[in-house]
C-alpha cells in the first residue's frame, strides 16, 4: 500500500515529557511522536488459571518492589518507583501476556479469514488521519502492531475507536453479543531502531513461533525513517 510506505520513527526520549497513567494493572506510557508496540486480545483468550498466574507474577513483583497489592493506593506507590523499574515491570508483564497468548486459548474466532479482514481492515483505516499504522499481525487470539499516533490524537482514543468498531461488526457476522476484546490493552514505546526491528522481526515470526495452526493472518510491512 504505497500510503504506507514511509512512517516516521522518533524512540522513546528519557529528556522529553512522558505521561504515565494506569486504569488497570499495567502502566501506560506516553510521549508525543513515538511509536508504539501495542497488542489486544479476545475477552476469552485468557482462562481463569491463566490470570491467576498472571495475577500472582505480578503480585510477587510488586512485593519484591516493596509495594503491598491489596493496598488501594498501591498505584500511587508504584509510581514513587523509578523509571527503569516502572519500564521492567511493564516488559516482564508483557512478556508474561504474550506467552500466553500464544498457547492459543478460547474460541481463536480471529482464525476465520472474514472476521480477521475486519480487524485488518480497521488497522488501517485512520492510516495517514489520525494513526500511522506500521507492521501488524492478527492472530487467532490476539493482535500485535505498530502505531505512531498523529498530532492531536490520543493511543487510548485510537484503539477504543478500532475495538468497538470490530466488535460491533464481528459480533454481528458471528450472532453474537457481549464483550469480544479483553478491556485493557498492552503498548510499549519503542525504544529506539533496534527495538523497532526486534518488533518487526517478532510480528513478522509469530504465526510461526505461536503453537497456534497459522490459520488466518495478515501482516502489513512499511518502512520507517528518522523523525525530523
Amino acid at each position: 500500500m504505497n500510503k504506507q510506505s514511509t512512517i516516521p520513527f522518533r524512540g522513546f526520549d528519557e529528556r522529553r515529557p512522558v505521561r504515565i497513567y494506569q486504569p488497570g494493572s499495567l502502566p501506560h506510557w506516553r510521549q508525543d511522536g513515538c511509536t508504539y508496540f501495542v497488542t489486544w486480545h479476545l475477552a476469552d483468550s485468557l482462562p481463569a488459571p491463566v490470570l491467576r498466574e498472571l495475577e500472582h507474577e505480578r503480585r510477587h513483583w510488586l512485593h519484591q518492589h516493596g509495594i503491598d497489592p491489596d493496598d488501594r493506593h498501591w498505584k500511587a506507590a508504584f509510581e514513587l518507583l523509578s523509571k527503569t523499574d516502572q519500564r521492567e515491570y511493564e516488559r516482564r508483564v508483557g512478556t508474561k501476556l504474550n506467552e500466553f497468548l500464544d498457547a492459543g486459548h478460547g474460541s481463536c474466532v480471529l482464525r476465520d479469514g472474514k472476521i480477521a479482514k475486519i480487524v485488518a481492515e480497521s488497522l488501517t483505516h485512520f492510516h495517514g488521519e489520525r494513526v500511522l499504522t506500521g507492521d501488524f499481525v492478527v492472530m487467532p487470539n490476539h493482535v500485535h502492531t505498530l502505531m505512531t499516533p498523529m498530532s492531536g490524537f490520543e493511543l487510548e482514543d485510537i484503539l477504543h475507536s478500532i475495538k468497538s468498531y470490530t466488535a460491533n461488526e464481528i459480533n454481528r457476522q458471528l450472532n453474537q453479543t457481549g464483550a469480544l476484546w479483553q478491556r485493557e490493552s498492552y503498548d510499549h514505546i519503542v525504544r529506539d531502531g533496534d527495538q523497532l526491528e526486534a518488533f518487526q522481526q517478532y510480528i513478522s515470526l509469530n504465526p510461526r513461533k505461536s503453537k497456534l495452526p497459522l490459520g488466518q493472518f495478515i501482516h502489513q510491512g512499511a518502512r520507517y525513517c528518522p523523525a525530523e
